[in-house]
């Protein structure tokens, strides 16, 4: 029942606070794996031999929430609170999540980042959100000091070895023996903001509250559903989040997820192998180089990826290596995610001019195509003065619990990318042009922005990315 869902009481209550999920798992199973990762000296050893058997440390659910509370009181003491924000600049690790919760913990915001963001744009987002903490392993802030109008936090914890001082050290903080309760928060209070430039260049700030994190924590589970016992690889940061919240085990990618390598597929596969792992979700290039690395994973249950096009010749491939695998393939956005997904098994043969197949909508969702407009949507006179006739392209705007409601202290982007009925409901605007085939599939043929209008007929010039 709603009134029992985490994120989704009335009032302000821990119950609220999406870090009831880890305390309910850890309460539950504490003994289960929540992280299984690579140490720095195993991936050098690796890539200097690739026969070197894979050895991961591991952290239970158990003592992560240990971690996460001594973690909290820490970053109190030092004068964090509820609604402060702190940026995060870590990787992929045990100490980003320490990090995270910790700070969602105390009813902080953690603030990130995409990693492709451009330097100058880091400046913008500090002076939004005014963070009042930072947390980040030396290099970064080495890379901060020469980052152009950015000013750091007056609070800094370093994260990993380091030789400067700092305020704290989040694995010292990690270690201590005190703790605090859980923040009260209400259901709409935020919890984490992703910053993203997008295709305008300008980082916009997905603000999302702790009940969206709960719906999104729902809607992915009723897609990607795990046996028991079984691990999962995630490259996404939200789909490690997600396992988390949900009680799986998740293994961290021993690879950069920012900059490519020739020895990632090779790197997986033997992870993949080593831990016996079930299922991975992959961007495709990891997935590509997953397929070229050669190296068999019959035991790969499931695997999903998205983000860009998906060919068939990426589908055979990846059957070479992973011969009793699902492929999904899944589409979203920084907003919505997922938005529909697509088994690689029914992908229609012939893919390009039509455009691209992503499935059909996920649950929990509403979809509407509307006639193509870059300004701000007016809803006036309702429906029938936007939407296109079924089988006609129209830009996709979508209604759910999963959907971000909000950019950060920025109402031009809400004006530009929602629209609100006159009873309240929201419609994100995802900005792709899609048609709906006869089967109920949605189909992208491009973007709002590059569509080109000539004699009165759109066209659509630049191939979507899913």
């Amino acid at each position: 029942m709603s009134n029992l869902r985490i994120g989704y009481q009335e009032g302000c209550t821990p119950r609220n606070n999406v870090i009831s999920f880890l305390e309910r798992v850890a309460g539950s199973a504490p003994e289960r794996v929540a992280l299984h990762w690579l140490p720095g000296e195993q991936k050098a050893a690796w890539l200097a031999d690739q026969d070197t058997a894979l050895a991961h440390e591991a952290m239970s659910y158990g003592e992560l929430a240990c971690a996460v509370r001594a973690a909290a009181s820490g970053l109190a003491q030092l004068g964090i609170g509820k609604d402060d924000r702190v940026f995060l600049f870590v990787p992929m690790s045990p100490a980003l999540y320490i990090a995270m919760f910790a700070v969602q913990r105390l009813g902080g915001v953690a603030v990130f980042i995409e990693s492709w963001a451009r330097p100058g744009s880091l400046g913008q987002c500090a002076r939004l959100v005014e963070a009042k903490a930072i947390i980040a392993p030396e290099k970064a802030y080495q890379f901060a000091a020469s980052a152009p109008g950015l000013e750091l936090p007056p609070i800094r914890i370093v994260a990993g070895p380091h030789t400067a001082a700092y305020d704290g050290e989040l694995l010292a903080l990690a270690k201590g023996r005190a703790t605090v309760p859980i923040c009260p928060v209400e259901r709409e209070d935020t919890a984490l903001i992703t910053f993203t430039t997008g295709s305008s260049g300008v980082p916009k700030g997905a603000d999302r509250s702790h009940r969206f994190l709960a719906a999104q924590h729902e809607a992915i589970s009723r897609d990607l559903t795990y046996l028991p016992g079984e691990l999962d690889l995630p490259a996404f940061p939200v789909f490690s989040l997600n396992n988390l919240a949900g009680g799986v085990t998740t293994v961290i990618p021993a690879v950069s997820l920012a900059h490519a390598s020739g020895t990632d597929g090779a790197f997986l596969a033997a992870q993949i192998r080593a831990l016996d792992i079930g299922c991975c979700t992959l961007s495709p290039w990891l997935l590509r180089s997953l397929s070229a690395a050669g190296v068999p994973v019959p035991r790969l249950r499931r695997a999903a990826t998205g983000g860009a096009p998906i060919s068939s010749d990426d589908v055979a491939a990846f059957r070479r290596v992973a011969s009793n695998a699902q492929l999904l393939i899944l589409y979203g956005s920084t907003e919505v995610e997922p938005i529909a997904h697509l088994d690689a098994a029914e992908m229609p043969a012939e893919q390009g001019a039509e455009g691209v197949c992503v499935g059909e909508l996920c649950q929990g969702l509403r979809a509407r195509l509307i006639r193509i407009h870059r300004e701000p949507v007016s809803f006036g006179g309702g429906w029938q003065d936007w939407e296109v006739p079924r089988g006609a392209v129209g830009e996709l705007v979508l209604s759910g619990e999963h959907v971000c409601r909000q950019y950060y202290r920025n109402p031009g982007a809400f004006r530009a990318t929602k629209i609100v009925e006159p009873d309240g409901t929201l419609w994100h605007r995802s900005g792709d042009l899609c048609r709906q085939d006869a089967d109920g599939s949605y189909w992208i043929v491009g973007r709002v922005h590059n569509a080109i209008c000539r004699g009165g007929e759109w066209l659509y010039s630049v191939r979507p990315e899913v």
